[in-house]
Parts: structure tokens; C-alpha cells; sequence
């Protein structure tokens, strides 16, 4: 069975902080006739064919981030293969968090056994359940991975990446106030390997299922530092 865990980009089901756009279509060409309420902007009307333009940030609804995000010497998109995208040995674990609070090192240990035999993480708080009732408290008051926590997976276990059902790896707010800023994303993105991060995922609709191999397809965009992906697996029950 396959199940999706990135959220649609219908516009209602984007969580984002207030100034930043989601995803814009923009005209190119059409084929009916120039509506008459139809603005100034330059579309081909009356066309072949219908094309379009898109404007959007990388970082909207479930997206990676790839080291360069935070390394101005660091991997783009460009250096990863399709394949970096596919874990044949998904693992998901749960650490129930509320706001403001730190995944740490010794919630991590008790699965360092499953940890070794994979290559791809999956971490579920429950946080999530917030997104759609609370979002301003789901962009606020987020909790994330202590800087520990990121460097104890860096360290000791080979995976391609990990992802949260959170809107970053770390509350964005405080990590813009700390010296140096983003620790817990550098201290991803920064271990000297190929690495990234997904975040805002919907890891709730892979709780209590079998997981065979998942999946996260971005567009590859060679000089980008994220983009937004479509997630799945193939899970049983």
C-alpha cells in the first residue's frame, strides 16, 4: 500500500509564516478568447495551448533542505542522485513533544539498535495534530531536535536523512536569535556529507505501519538549497 506523508499545496492546507507567498500560477497562455475582466498582463490568449509560469518558495509545505541551505560550501541539489531520495530501510520512531521542548540524546539511544540497520529516519512528536487547528502555534511554539540530538545521529549512525512532522528541525524563531543561528540545522547539514532534512511532513499518516521504502522527490534543481517534495511509502497495515 502506498501512503503519501507531504501535505497538498492546495492553498488552504499551506502553513507558513505571514510574509512569505504560497506557490502562484502564473499565466502564459490560454486558449479561450481575453476575458473581459482579464487585467494588463502579458498572456497569450486565444493559443494553442495552455501554459504557465510558477512562482513559489522552496521552503513551502513539506520540503527538504539540503546542506547548502545552511553551508555556503555545501551540497546543492545538484550533487544528490534520484536514489539519495529512496530509503530501502525506513525507520520511524515516536517522541512525544509539546511546545518549545528539545528531542535529546537519550530518547534517541533506546533505538540505536533499529538506528544501525537503516537509513532513513523518521521522527513523529504528535505535534502535528496542531497544524490545521493551531497554526500560528504550530509556527510558533514548535519544538525541534537539541543540537545534541542532531550531532548523536551525525555520529554514529549512516542515514541519508530525517524528517519531522514539524514545521523546521528546530523552532525557527529561536534559531534565528542564537549564536550562531541554526545550530541544529548545522549540525545536519554541516557533518561533512551529503544530508537533508524534511520537515512539515505529515509523519502522522505513517504511525503504526510497516515500512517497506519511502520515498522524497523533489524537483532537481541543480543550484537549489531545498525544495518542496511529494513523500510516500509502501507500508503494510
Amino acid at each position: 500500500m502506498i501512503v503519501q506523508f507531504s501535505y497538498s499545496l492546495e492553498p488552504d492546507q499551506i502553513v507558513m509564516p505571514g510574509p512569505i507567498d504560497p506557490p502562484r500560477v502564473i499565466l502564459r497562455s490560454r486558449m479561450i478568447e481575453k476575458p473581459k475582466d482579464a487585467g494588463s498582463e502579458e498572456v497569450r490568449w486565444g493559443s494553442y495551448n495552455n501554459t504557465s509560469f510558477v512562482h513559489m518558495f522552496v521552503h513551502t509545505g513539506t520540503h527538504m533542505d539540503v546542506n547548502f541551505h545552511v553551508d555556503p560550501n555545501g551540497y546543492t541539489l545538484g550533487a544528490f542522485e534520484i536514489g539519495d531520495f529512496v530509503a530501502e530501510r525506513p525507520l520511524l520512531v515516536e517522541i512525544s513533544k509539546t511546545d518549545m521542548e528539545r528531542i535529546l540524546v537519550e530518547e534517541l539511544e533506546p533505538h540505536a539498535d533499529a538506528l544501525k540497520q537503516s537509513d532513513f529516519l523518521f521522527v513523529y512528536t504528535g505535534y502535528s495534530k496542531c497544524r490545521r487547528t493551531d497554526p500560528e502555534r504550530y509556527l510558533k511554539q514548535q519544538p525541534g531536535f537539541s543540537v545534541d540530538g542532531a550531532r548523536y545521529l551525525m555520529e554514529n549512525f549512516n542515514l541519508k536523512g530525517v524528517c519531522v512532522d514539524l514545521m523546521g528541525i528546530e523552532n525557527i524563531g529561536e534559531a534565528k536569535t542564537l549564536d550562531p543561528q541554526f545550530p541544529v540545522h548545522k549540525a545536519f547539514l554541516k557533518a561533512g556529507r551529503k544530508f537533508y532534512l524534511v520537515e512539515d511532513a505529515n509523519v502522522e499518516a505513517l504511525v503504526r505501519k510497516k515500512l517497506h521504502r519511502s520515498y522524497a522527490i523533489p524537483l532537481l534543481i541543480p543550484d537549489a538549497e531545498g525544495m518542496m517534495v511529494t513523500g510516500f511509502a509502501d507500508v503494510e497495515g
